[in-house]
This record gives structure tokens, sequence and C-alpha cells, in this order.
């Protein structure tokens, strides 16, 4: 194993550290991760709601909310039609739970068998037969162009809520609300398909209050000199819509004679201490000013957060949290602003206390599907756990019993090891709607036959998977040569479908190259590709657009059909589009050190530290330490057979402190002796056993002191 520890600048680490008022260490691995940007280290030190991206970012959902409440007002039926993965089913069930709340006849519909991904027009027809005229596509749904047309011809209005990458021509929905459209105004397109689906829900809630649609502006008034200064932010869900910044002389100008008049026309506006406002602009404007309207939030501030009572906003400015995460000071209005959203969030507790609910599937979907672990999925996998942590009852409460992990605290590796799989699997052998029934079910005996069910699926999926990679390994060989080594192939009527995905992230592990597996399911040839990063999936797949019957998916993983005797042609194409094609080189990168720790930091209490940067999973890999002189205080083979793995308690000062060393045995006598001190790579993290955890390192690398 490699390994390097990039150089960090001394001065911006105490920088980092007097900043966001985070210890040294902290400071040292923002620096060396290059996690510098003040809204992205935000998402690594808070984990407020607040502080999620407002919902009506983006431009649709305005327009999918209010179909939705005419389907409400109006009775009508609705079809969530979901994709068969782990997101796809954790999508459907948030979204069912939360229109059946609305008082919807709410039908559910996963793609089973050998069905395909996506909405068909077979579906479109036997929703339109049975009177429905509201369909929601989640986790799919971009690229259903003829089948949502189709829908639109019925009679039945499309909302899609997806994140899948778009191609060029976007289905006639009534609204779509998905993060990588490329006209999309929201600001993060790393959503998990549950996390868009959440959105949603979050703003049907807000819909539910009187700010909906209700234009709201923020006005502050403060002296300067020999003028005043009026700062104003006007509103609309919540997002800001406009903003102005003006400087007037007392009884120079009317009132519209600057933009405040029409900023102010026809809004509520809101002021923090009503009483100084109104006596400032009627010094500004005269007495002819009815500056009666003003609504005072200071009053409501202090009840929700009572702390802040009898405080001013200059007086809150030095220690507000909004301030560590902006390159320039503040204004007052910013302030309020801010004030102003978090009273609403604690107001309305669907927005908050109980929108956090919602996460645990939030959660389960984003690591589930491989979402970067940035930006405000940081947030809402962090919360999204908590919920997990707090389940007593429910059906994923019943299924994490059944997998013997009910009595310990989850991290996201183990909904991506030990979850995330299982609901999977159901999907991969056909039976996706019994993980939808688990997830939907009050009732705990059908909870827990259908959670039995679920871990019988993935062992069986298990098996399947084995028997088809030692079925394909040898047509992946020739398929490799045949390529000129740079992209796998293969076409093999015998691999079920389900672990097609599965056996092509296999081969592209092994081969390090794009890889796609193609299988046969009636008439059609259906595929899965995985990359590296080596070429974009979707745009491989878009070349051949013109012979596929449906193709869509994500950068790295993608999924294809297409009729059975045009398969020639397709492989036929892919050969003589092979030489023309540009791929990035993927190397395997060094094990990168975020920290040497001095001794006294080698102690259990460096999970404080290991806790900021959770969750780890996608695009935010486990914090790798280096500790030097560590002395081996006792040593054990371990494993059931060949024991090729060590047991270890290390020590670098008077705690000891428990450690494992996976397939560490073949080291042992080259690189390290018993009772030897020893530089040691490592991670921190927790060991489960008989309902007790307890810190445990994980060795990544050990040697003598001397040895490297």
């Amino acid at each position: 194993m490699s390994w390097s520890k990039p150089p960090i600048d001394a001065d911006e680490v105490r920088k980092l550290s007097e900043r966001y008022g985070i210890d040294l260490l902290e400071a040292a691995i923002l620096a060396r991760r290059g996690i510098s940007d003040p809204n992205e280290i935000l998402y690594y030190l808070e984990d407020d709601l607040q502080y999620l991206h407002n919902p009506f970012l983006f431009d649709e959902l305005e327009d999918a909310v209010d179909r939705t409440l005419d389907a409400v007002a109006e009775d009508e039926r609705v079809l969530v039609f979901g994709d068969r993965d782990v997101d796809g089913i954790t999508s459907t069930v948030l979204l069912v739970r939360r229109l059946t709340e609305l008082g919807l006849e709410v039908e559910w519909q996963v793609p089973t068998g050998d069905n395909p991904y996506g909405v068909t027009r077979e579906i479109v027809e036997e929703f339109a037969a049975r009177d429905g005229t509201l369909l929601f596509t989640v986790d799919c749904g971009t690229t259903s162009v003829d089948e949502i047309a189709r829908a639109a011809e019925l009679g039945i209005d499309t909302i899609v809520i997806d994140h899948h990458n778009p191609q060029s021509e976007r289905p006639p929905a009534v609204a779509i609300v998905n993060p990588k459209l490329p006209d999309s105004a929201y600001p993060f397109d790393g959503l998990s398909g549950c996390g868009v689906v959440s959105k949603f829900c979050w703003a049907l809630a807000f819909a539910a209050t009187p700010l909906y649609k209700a234009p709201v502006v923020l006005l502050q008034i403060r002296p300067a000199n020999d003028t005043y200064v009026i700062e104003a932010v006007k509103l609309e869900n919540l997002v800001e819509v406009d903003r102005l910044e003006e400087n007037v002389v007392p009884g120079m100008v009317s009132l519209h004679e600057t933009r405040l008049g029409e900023f102010l026309f026809g809004n509520q506006i809101l002021v923090y201490d009503a009483p100084t406002q109104k006596r400032m602009l009627r010094t500004l404007f005269g007495q002819g000013l009815d500056a009666d309207e003003l609504v005072d939030l200071a009053p409501e501030v202090a009840r929700v957060f009572p702390k802040l009572r009898a405080k001013s906003l200059l007086a809150l400015r030095p220690n507000a949290r909004i301030t560590r995460y902006r390159e320039r000071k503040p204004a007052e209005v910013d302030l309020l602003l801010a004030l102003f959203r978090a009273y609403v969030s604690k107001t309305y507790p669907r927005l908050d206390a109980e929108f956090q609910p919602d996460l645990d599937l939030v959660a389960l979907g984003t690591v589930g599907d491989m979402m970067p672990l940035h930006n405000e999925n940081r947030i809402l996998v962090r919360r999204g756990l908590e919920a997990i942590n707090a389940l007593e009852s429910g059906g994923l409460a019943r299924l994490l019993h059944e997998l013997g992990l009910s009595r310990r605290t989850l991290t996201a590796g183990d909904l991506g090891w030990r979850v995330a799989p299982v609901i999977n699997a159901s999907g991969r052998m056909g039976e996706p709607e019994t993980a939808v029934r688990q997830l939907l079910s009050s009732d705990p005996e059908e909870q827990r036959r259908l959670a039995e069910r679920l871990i019988a699926l993935n062992k069986e999926r298990r098996r399947v998977g084995d028997e088809a990679w030692k079925q394909v390994l040898p047509l992946a060989d020739r398929s490799y040569a045949e390529h000129s080594e740079r992209l796998v192939l293969v076409q093999d009527e015998s691999v079920h479908r389900g672990v097609t995905g599965i056996i092509a992230g296999r081969l592209a592990r092994h081969f390090k190259a794009p890889a796609a597996v193609v299988t046969r399911c009636e008439d059609r040839a259906v595929g899965s590709m995985r990359t590296r990063g080596e070429i974009a999936a979707t745009d491989f797949l878009e070349r051949f657009d013109d012979i596929l019957i449906a193709w869509g998916g994500h950068d790295l993983a993608a999924g294809f059909n297409l009729e059975w005797p045009r398969l020639e042609e397709f492989t036929r194409r892919v050969r003589e589009l092979l030489p023309t094609l540009t791929l990035d080189t993927v190397s395997e990168p060094p094990v990168r050190i975020d920290a040497e720790l001095p001794h006294q930091y080698l102690q259990p209490e460096l999970e404080r530290t290991v806790g900021r940067f959770e969750p780890f999973g996608q695009g935010n890999p486990p914090l790798v330490f280096l500790a030097r002189n560590v002395k081996i205080d006792n040593l054990e083979l371990i494993g059931r057979e060949e024991q090729k793995h060590i047991k270890l308690l290390v020590s670098s000062g008077p705690v000891r402190i428990p450690a494992v060393y996976w397939n560490g045995a073949q080291e042992l006598g080259k690189s390290f002796n018993a009772d030897d001190r020893v530089d040691m790579v490592f991670e921190f993290g927790k060991n489960f056993f008989q309902n007790t955890e307890t810190v445990q390192l994980t060795v990544l690398e050990m040697k003598t002191g001397n040895s490297r």
C-alpha cells in the first residue's frame, strides 16, 4: 500500500481554527482535504435543518405542489410509480405516506419480475382505465417522453420527481422536479431520488402555512452619519427574489421617489423592533407615511428563542453563526432574514421537528444509491441516521431488528453495507413490492414476515450473483482482449436480470475499464453499464439512442434495453466506436493521510474529531491517521481457518486501544513483529460485540519505525 500526506499551510490551519471555533486537528483535516470554501465547511460544522436548500428553488416545484393540492380538493385517484432499487423503493414509500396523509386515494407500483425500468405505456393505460388522473414518477420519469405523452393523451397529468441525467427531449409533464436539469436553479445536483421526494414533501407542508405564495418583505433601517441606510429583502416561499439597499437623506425625497415604495407596495412588511423602525421611517418620509402596517418580529422571535429577548440585530451580529460562512460581514437585514427563516421552521413543526422522521428513508436512499456525501446530503444523512437510531416501531425498525442491528448506533457504513443491499435484493430478484409493503406496513406480524422474506431474497441474490460471476468472467476476459483492453461487453442469456448491475460493477473494478453486461428478457436485450469515471455511462449510451428502446441513469451507472435481434448491431457499433472514444485515465490513488497524530491524541476522545467529519461514504472517505512509534502491547492471530487477520492492543502512552489488521498476518515477521514499536496508518471506528460498542482502530498499514 502507498500513502501520502499532502503538505498544508500552518497559517491557513490557524485561521480556520479561529474563524470556525474548531481545534487545530479538525482545522488541519479540513485543510488537507481541501475544504476551505465557507459554503462547504458549513455542512461539516452544522446539522440544523434550516441550512438545507429551499425546495422552491426548483423551478417547477410550485406547479407540482399546486397540482397536488388540486388533486386533494377534487379527491382524484393518484398513482405513485417508482424504481425497483433502494432509492426508488424509499422514494415510493415516502411519497405514498405523505400523499395518504393529505387524504388522497393513492395507488403505487414498482417494476416487478422482468418488467423494464421506468413507467410503461401499459401501466399508463391501465391507470387510465381505473379513472386515474394524476401520476407521480419517483426516481424515474425524466427520460419517459413517449410514456408521459401517452398519459397526457389519456387525460392523466404527470409529476416527475427524479434525479437521473436528462436527455435532450423532456417529457410533457405538468412539472419536472430534478436537480440535474441543465437550467435548474437548484444549487446542488447530488440529491438522491428520495432526497428530491423529501423536498417535495417539505414543500407540501409549507403550502399548508399562511406563508405559501404570500410575498413578504423584511425591512431594516439604520442610521449612518447624516443619512439612513435602508435594506430590504423580498421573499416568496422563503426564497429571496429581490433585494435593495439605499442611502436616503431625511426630507430630501418622498417614499415614491425611491425603490422602497414599489418594493413595499402590496406586501407584508416585517421588521425587528417596530417602534424604532417606524420612527426612522417617519423621520425619512414624514408623518404622512402610514407605518402602522409594519409587523414586529422581535416579540415573536423572543417567544421562540427566549435567549434573544431584548437584543438588537446589531448586538446579535458578532455571535451569529451566519457570520462564519460569509466572506464579508453580513448586513443587518441578512441577520433578520436568518432569524425569520429559523422562526418559521420552529413555528411550523412539520417543517422541522416533524420533518426529521422523513429523513430515515432519505438517509437510506442517499447512501444506498451512492450519492456524494457533500453539501446538504451531509445534513440529510446525519439527521436521517438520528431518526433511524431513534426508531421504536415500523417496518424499517423491524427490518433492523431481524438484521441484528437494532441495539447499536448505526452509521452510514451500516446503511450502505448491511441494510441497503437487503432492500436492493428485493428489486434484483423481481420482488421490489415486498420491500415497499414491508416499509409501509403498520402490522407487526406482517412487518416481521416481510422482513424475513427480504433477508431470504438477499441470500438468494448472493447465490445467483456468485454463479453469474463464474459464468461471465471467462467471457469477459475474451471481450476485454477483443476490445483492445479498453472496455468489457458481455452478453449471456443465463445471467439473471437482477444481477447485471452487480456483475458489471465487479467487471469494471476487475478490469479497470467500463463494463456492460447484457441478458435476455423475453424479446428484449436488457443491460447494465458501470464505469469508474473513464466515461459517463449515459454519454456513452446516448450514441446508440436510435436503436435503444430506453436508457438512462447516472455518470457511473446506467441501464438500457433494446430489441433482442438488434443486439448484434449494438455490439458491432460498440466495436466501431471504441477506437474514436476518449476514455479518461482513472488511476488508483494512494491512501491520503488526513493527520499525523501526536501521541496524546491517540485515545478514545479522538471519536469527537472523527464524528465531526461523519457521515462517511461516497465522496467523503473515512479519516485516515498516521501515528508513529506506537507500541504493540498484545498481538493475536484470528480467522476461522487460515488466521489471516490480527487482533491487537496498541498504545502510545498510558491508554491502550484495541485494533484489528485485516489480512495483516502476511506482514507479521516482515514489516513488524510482536512487541515492536511501529508506524501505523489506521482508521478510527467502533466494534459492536455482545450488545456493547467499543472503540477499535482498523489498521491499513503497519511497519517498524525504521522500515519506511
